[in-house]
């Protein structure tokens, strides 16, 4: 364990002070590469493609975010945190601004998706290495509540701030300038971020080469099946947060709900998930992460999809009882906040291939929970809520297994079973 001084205010409330740019570059980096994606399916169906369309465009972006979260993890030991979260910054431009100067202008489909699609790599790889960073080198007794600040940083510009000031933006300026905002955003945030964190990555010899460290990644999931099994709890949080944003505007624009009104629902959504990430941060430390996922976050997030259907559904157009019941959901979402934490935990050992493994599970939830739209909204919005439901029920059950070595009273190795 790390030598912290338990007399400073700032690490008795769990904020890790050297990494405070680190955390404000979250914060701005995701405001900006996500500006748009809380109505940039409802812009996709007014020019012209289906909700189909659309939510295949969102998968795409979600295999790239998958691919990026679960490299983020083991690059991170092996180059270094500032490395990887440059690189991060460089995919995004690579492929951003091509998608704004061709694709969008051109509405062609196939441009948007592999554009789009490219685009993905670049939050995780920022963003989610420095959250790696924060498990590696921020002390255990407060990880809970230092990661659940991550999350805060990190949803204030997804889900918070981002949807709320794209709005208001775009009468002014328009959909494709606001993009553009966004870019710029982006840019500063990860120049503080690099920059002015003046925090050393300390990067361990390592006996083995690169390529087996990353296959390590993959394979740990296979033989450690509690570290696969996390994944899979990891995946089914994520559902609700990137296929929301797919299917419901469309349904509640038919249910009387103006963009504007469902921007400012989805932010103050997130607003209740960030004020429950540190009670449930807090609570993560005190009484187990494990016990802290399974009574806040699938029981809770699935009662509250259900509740999320239900009011459109039953009620019509009623903003604050569809707005109380977002505000739900988006509590119970806040339950999983100690899964960062807890996974690295689970293989201490191994704790780089451990982190890879937890943000592939980030990084899947981006690609099934659009791909669920896409699969199920054939068959209407119902078929999409309660199939989520189900799923975040049935990770209360997978959680049960999430258990440490130490928890199991069994030496460091690769389970059979």
């Amino acid at each position: 364990m790390k030598n912290i001084n338990s007399s400073n205010f700032w690490y008795r409330i769990g904020v890790p002070t050297e990494f405070t740019w680190g955390y404000i570059g979250t914060f701005l980096f995701m405001l900006g590469s996500c500006i748009e994606n809380s109505w940039f399916s409802a812009y996709l169906v007014d020019l012209g493609f289906s909700v189909s369309q659309a939510a295949t465009i969102f998968s795409a972006f979600g295999i790239m975010v998958a691919l990026g979260s679960w490299l983020s993890g083991i690059c991170v030991e092996v180059w270094g945190a500032k490395k990887i979260m440059l690189i991060g910054l460089i995919a995004y431009l690579a492929f951003s601004i091509p998608f704004m100067l061709f694709a969008l202008p051109s509405e062609n489909y196939l441009a948007i998706l592999l554009l789009y699609m490219g685009r993905g790599l670049g939050y995780p790889l920022f963003c989610y290495s420095f959250l790696v960073w924060l498990t590696i080198d921020v002390d255990v007794s407060i990880q809970g509540r230092a990661t659940s600040y991550f999350w805060i940083c990190y949803n204030l510009g997804f889900t918070i701030i981002g949807p709320v000031f794209a709005v208001q933006l775009i009468p002014f300026i328009g959909e494709t300038a606001v993009i553009w905002v966004g870019i710029v955003l982006s840019i500063v945030g990860s120049l503080l971020a690099l920059f002015l964190t003046k925090k050393k990555f300390i990067i361990k010899e390592r006996n083995t080469t690169p390529l087996v460290e990353i296959k390590e990644g993959i394979l740990i999931m296979f033989r450690r099946p509690r570290i696969g099994t996390a994944v899979i709890v990891k995946t089914i949080n994520g559902l609700g947060t990137y296929g929301f944003v797919v299917v419901l505007p469309v349904f509640l624009i038919n249910k009387g709900y103006s963009m504007a009104e469902w921007s400012t629902i989805w932010g103050a959504t997130f607003i209740s998930n960030q004020i429950f990430n540190v009670i449930f941060g807090y609570l993560g430390d005190k009484i187990g992460f494990r016990k802290t996922i399974q009574l806040f976050g699938g029981t809770l997030t699935g009662v509250a999809t259900i509740a999320v259907y239900l009011v459109p559904q039953l009620f019509g157009y009623n903003y604050w009882l569809f707005f109380l019941a977002m505000c739900f959901w988006g509590a119970g979402l806040a339950g999983f906040v100690p899964m960062s934490p807890l996974v690295p935990l689970m293989a201490p050992d191994n704790k780089g291939a451990a982190n890879s493994a937890v943000n592939f599970g980030s990084g899947l939830g981006n690609f099934v929970g659009p791909a669920l739209v896409s699969l199920l909204v054939v068959f209407g919005t119902g078929a999409v809520m309660y199939t989520m439901a189900a799923l975040y029920l049935i990770s209360v059950i997978l959680t049960a297994f999430l258990k440490t070595p130490d928890e199991l009273h069994q030496p460091l190795k690769d389970e059979a079973a």
